[in-house]
């Protein structure tokens, strides 16, 4: 099972956990849920890094008649320095400069008995190498990029797919992960509010501004960017004749249009959420709950009716939507798991987590009650306890906070503010009762 281990990562003092297909994070504000999503993202995503830098080295390898001196550097490059120069990059555009950051920062992610890997701050003689991270791959990582340093031949087509396709099931194999990521950050209405300007504004940026971007907005963004022509007959036109008469097909698509409350188009070079009546809206002038749900619905969609495994990891989904609607996304992104997918979801709000232990519950309810219960939730989004979890964070470490008992999210985590509201009121209530007496 991989194993994720932070130590003094931003707000993260110390956090140690072990990843099952569905997770929840949620706690105060700052209190560290992006960093372990953020952390969880770029371990999960080296052996995508990895496929690049094959990919880069093989194709620095074919030059042109009379600049062969140019290429000799990048000859004798090794796939693992490679690597590392690459995944250090890749950790300061994911966590931003190491210069605050403390002396003893670490991070681990255990793929298998194995296969690991850990960053830590650089020292030279004890010394801090300011903005320097040390990258240690396990034996069995090391011999792996050995083995496949100049693993791809390259034809005037460009590299071979079946070479590609053999690396990613050797790289499968050996992290034991058979899951791409897409990670959808917090603060999307920006970027929907942008839509019709963002692909210009994207194009016109210089390579250091979109390196100056978070990686896992950037990523998000170039996803979208791409994604945006595959919509252009609507979510239906995204899947192939045979699947919409799947169950969880048109289950999604119901959960879908009863959050948007219409359905996503992008036509004639604008995004649009097109009503009953066929009028529509562009999306910039929707809804800001539209605005922000509505790339968290395409993605899963999308994914939902492929092969390909997706980890899903969601910062907020509940933002700017009414509690009816976090109840249908919360259900959506649970149908999506059943489905074969992972996630890893974020949330401050106790109606995704009310939701959650209600999926978790259905699945408990005994064979003789079971076609009363579908009735009530469908059993496609009932969510099996022993591949979840759900984590509390807080000053700086995370707590379990599922109830061994009933195999629940326990209801003191969904309902700590709550605690915290209904003790001042309690306060004003019995200054309300007092008799008066030397109250002024």
């Amino acid at each position: 099972m991989h194993r994720l281990i932070i130590n003094k990562l931003g707000p993260v003092k110390r956090c140690e956990l072990e990843c099952s297909s569905f997770m929840t994070f949620t706690g105060f504000q700052a209190a560290g849920k992006s960093t372990i999503a953020k952390a969880v993202y770029y371990f999960r995503t080296v052996k995508d890094d990895i496929i690049e830098m094959a990919k880069r080295q093989a194709l620095s390898e074919t030059f042109v008649n009379g600049f062969e001196d140019e290429f000799d550097a990048a000859n004798e490059a090794e796939l693992k320095k490679g690597l590392e120069n690459y995944l250090q990059e890749k950790f300061f555009s994911t966590f931003g400069s190491s210069k605050g950051m403390s002396y003893d920062m670490s991070m681990e992610y255990q793929y298998t008995e194995s296969c690991y890997m850990k960053i830590s701050q650089t020292r030279t003689n004890e010394k801090q190498v300011q903005n320097e991270i040390k990258i240690v791959f396990s034996s069995s990582l090391e011999e792996f990029l050995k083995e496949k340093n100049n693993c791809f031949s390259v034809t005037p087509l460009g590299i071979p797919d079946d070479e590609i396709r053999m690396l990613k099931r050797e790289l499968y194999r050996l992290f034991d992960d058979i899951y791409s990521v897409v990670y959808i950050p917090a603060g999307r209405s920006m970027i929907t509010l942008l839509s019709q300007q963002l692909g210009f504004i994207y194009a016109y940026m210089t390579d250091s501004i979109k390196r100056s971007l978070d990686r896992c907005t950037r990523d998000y963004l170039e996803r979208i960017l791409r994604m945006k022509p595959e919509f252009s007959d609507g979510l239906l036109g995204a899947v192939h004749s045979d699947a919409v008469q799947a169950e969880s097909v048109k289950l999604a698509l119901s959960l879908i249009r009863r959050i948007l409350r219409g359905s996503y188009r992008y036509a004639d070079g604008e995004e649009r959420i097109v009503l009953d009546d066929g009028s529509y809206v562009k999306i910039n002038f929707s809804s800001s709950g539209q605005q922000e749900c509505v790339w968290i619905l395409n993605l899963l969609f999308y994914y939902l009716v492929r092969p390909e495994r997706i980890l899903f990891i969601i910062e907020e989904p509940e933002s700017h939507l009414f509690p009816e609607s976090q109840k249908a996304v919360t259900e959506l992104i649970a149908l999506v798991n059943n489905c074969g997918h992972s996630v890893m979801l974020t949330t401050h709000s106790p109606y995704v987590l009310g939701a959650l232990n209600n999926l978790l519950y259905a699945h408990t309810i005994q064979t003789r009650h079971l076609k009363k219960a579908c009735q009530i939730i469908p059993e496609l989004l009932w969510i099996d306890e022993n591949k979840f979890n759900s984590w509390f964070v807080k000053n700086g470490t995370i707590e379990n906070c599922m109830d061994s008992d009933i195999h629940m999210i326990q209801n003191e985590r969904i309902d700590e503010i709550s605690k915290v509201i209904n003790q001042e009121f309690d306060e004003l209530l019995e200054l309300q009762e007092t008799d008066g007496e030397g109250v002024v």
